[in-house]
């Protein structure tokens, strides 16, 4: 995952932001996922009608970022879901400066899966230090009902 100290450009020939967004703040809960797959699944229908895969992979996304928030840190967090002209930026927010782990695939680790789901989903998976408030992880879902986009040929987003 690539670490940056500000938010990721959005590449003009690929995505072109819309006014189309929302913003929920959770609670460092388990019970909170509920909330937020059904945020996430009002948002897409609005957003996104009738495209079924880009709503669950949207769904799993939004859940394994969360479970992240959840399970690794002691405060709140926030989804922020986004609307581009071919992808859906989903955005999660914590308070905890530390990054996410990359747990190796083995048959002894029971968790540590969810990065490696989220990252072979997206075309972007990339993390910014939020200066004095914690971390947002970016993720950039593509819309599958779309011709696919063309890879940057700069560098990859992902780093593992």
């Amino acid at each position: 995952m690539n670490t940056a100290t500000q938010t990721p450009p959005i590449h003009p020939n690929r995505t072109r932001p819309s006014t189309d967004s929302v913003c929920l703040s959770f609670p460092n809960d388990a019970r909170c996922a509920a909330r937020l797959r059904s945020t996430t699944r009002a948002f897409l229908r609005r957003t996104r009608p009738g495209d079924r895969s880009l709503l669950a992979d949207a769904l799993l996304v939004v859940t394994e970022l969360a479970a992240n928030v959840v399970q690794h840190t002691d405060g709140p967090g926030r989804l922020t879901l986004t609307s581009h002209r071919h992808a859906i930026g989903i955005d999660v927010s914590d308070t905890s400066r530390t990054p996410p782990a990359v747990v190796p695939l083995s048959s002894e680790n029971v968790h540590g899966r969810g990065l490696l789901l989220v990252a072979a989903l997206t075309d972007s998976l990339t993390l910014t230090l939020d200066p004095g408030s914690g971390k947002t992880v970016h993720a950039l879902l593509p819309d599958r009902s779309a011709a696919p986009l063309p890879r940057p040929s700069a560098r990859p987003c992902r780093t593992w």
